[in-house]
């Protein structure tokens, strides 16, 4: 039996090539259909992520979201949250307001005006010169996690990121770290993908580069070659 951990967003799933997106499927059922174990592990909140599971016939065994500040078990059951701390929010909101940014706050499952049910700020931004500013005003300001994606800069617990909801994940279900695989093709991943055996995604960020492991074209390639050793 194997684990695999893999990203969503473009190692899995891509807005642009179902094509892609069929073959993964395809590869990641059969990955479970002979007793391996699926984790989908990725920034998206478990709303957002269940409709495309669903919609994509998309297998799996566990659901790390929020890059760990929300963990899912097998049936679907919140096993694990970490929310972001009021202290924080009401450092980070008035520099968002200030710098006058589309913003919301992200309970895991919806958007939320409740500060004490929020795992995430989430800034919606695609200019990566406005993203990388937004990042460098609030990391000198706040001790917080925050990081650009492809649409947004999200913020989240200082002690969230997908390594450690990994070890949470593997602690609270007694599962076997020597079974473990990553996969991954962006800056969020980075932590996960320096402490597990993996592979990265060949269009990736460069930050992973210094991490020297092994790109593959898809992640259908990846399992393939898990299938085969």
């Amino acid at each position: 039996m194997k684990i695999l951990a893999s990203d969503f967003d473009n190692t899995i799933y891509y807005l642009d090539n179902p094509e892609q997106n069929k073959k993964n499927v395809e590869a990641i059922q059969k990955f479970v259909s002979y007793g391996n174990i699926f984790c989908i592990i990725t920034g998206r909140n478990y709303t957002d992520l269940k409709l495309l599971l669903e919609e994509n016939h998309i297998p799996y065994s566990y659901l790390v979201c929020e890059d760990g500040a929300k963990i899912f078990n097998n049936m679907d059951y919140c096993i694990e949250t970490v929310l972001l701390e009021r202290e924080e929010i009401e450092k980070v909101i008035p520099i968002l307001e200030e710098n006058q940014c589309d913003y919301y706050l992200d309970d895991g499952y919806n958007e939320t005006k409740n500060y004490d049910d929020c795992v995430k700020i989430v800034i919606n931004c695609k200019e990566e010169s406005e993203k990388d500013r937004m990042v460098k005003i609030i990391k000198e300001k706040c001790d917080i996690h925050i990081y650009a994606s492809r649409f947004h800069v999200n913020i989240i617990h200082k002690s969230v990121n997908k390594e450690n909801a990994l070890k949470k994940l593997f602690n609270l279900e007694k599962l076997n770290y020597n079974l473990l695989y990553v996969i991954g093709d962006n800056d969020n991943d980075y932590e996960m993908l320096k402490s597990f055996n993996g592979g990265v995604i060949k269009k990736h960020n460069k930050i992973l580069d210094e991490l020297n492991k092994k790109e593959y074209e898809t992640l259908s390639d990846y399992i393939e070659e898990l299938m085969n050793h």
